[in-house]
């Protein structure tokens, strides 16, 4: 099965990618951006492990709690 870019598709042997948009095929090559970042991999080792869905990418989202305060804000601030 051949997908077209744009794409979206799900790696059955990196389950933990989740759902990921196929940007280009080129050389026997493809390549996805998954929410943690794009993956480059050889048509022929993945393409059976491949399932196309209709669920897109998702970034995981960054909670202000978690970020470490800035040195320098607690100073701007006086």
């Amino acid at each position: 099965m051949l997908f077209e870019p744009g794409s979206y598709v799900t790696h059955a042997k990196l389950p933990e990618l989740g759902s990921g948009e196929l940007i280009a095929s080129e050389n026997g090559r493809v390549r996805i951006r998954f929410a943690s970042g794009e993956k480059n991999f050889l048509w022929h080792l993945v393409a059976s492990h491949l399932t196309e869905t209709d669920v897109a990418p998702v970034k995981p989202t960054k909670s202000k709690a978690s970020r470490p305060a800035r040195k320098g804000a607690a100073a701007a601030k006086s």
